[in-house]
């Protein structure tokens, strides 16, 4: 459950919820909703996509909701499930497992780096002055 000030404003978030408030907005809808998944309506190409830059739009789309998926619960958990409402447009894990194997370093890197990166961001908004 989320708080609410009387301006609408998130109030005593803890760190789960702002981890995935972070996520949520940069990431998975910032990026892969807005970005990879509708490029023509926001400006990533003036002409419809070839078949190849569809694909590599839906596997980037898919490293990312993967990355997602792996921060958005504590180090060395089980995976989040696809989120039903962009599963359908993504490749699945299986799909991606030999993949995955491959840049297995790279996804370690950027799961550290998207860590560390929430909790200062997190850390910079508690201790923020913001004006009500």
């Amino acid at each position: 459950m989320m708080s609410f000030d009387a301006g609408g404003k998130t109030t005593e978030a803890d760190d789960l919820q702002a981890k995935l408030l972070l996520i949520g907005l940069f990431i998975s809808r910032g990026l892969v909703t807005t970005l990879l998944m509708k490029p023509l309506d926001y400006g990533m190409s003036s002409t419809l996509l070839d078949e190849i830059a569809e694909q590599n739009l839906r596997l980037l789309a898919s490293i990312f909701v993967y990355i997602v998926r792996k921060v958005s619960v504590p180090a060395n958990s089980k995976i989040l499930a696809m989120p039903a409402e962009v599963g359908k447009y993504l490749y699945t894990d299986a799909e991606l497992s030999s993949l995955l194997d491959r840049i297995k370093p790279t996804i370690q890197y950027a799961d550290e780096l998207l860590r560390n990166w929430i909790k200062e961001y997190t850390r910079r908004l508690r201790a923020a002055k913001i004006p009500q």
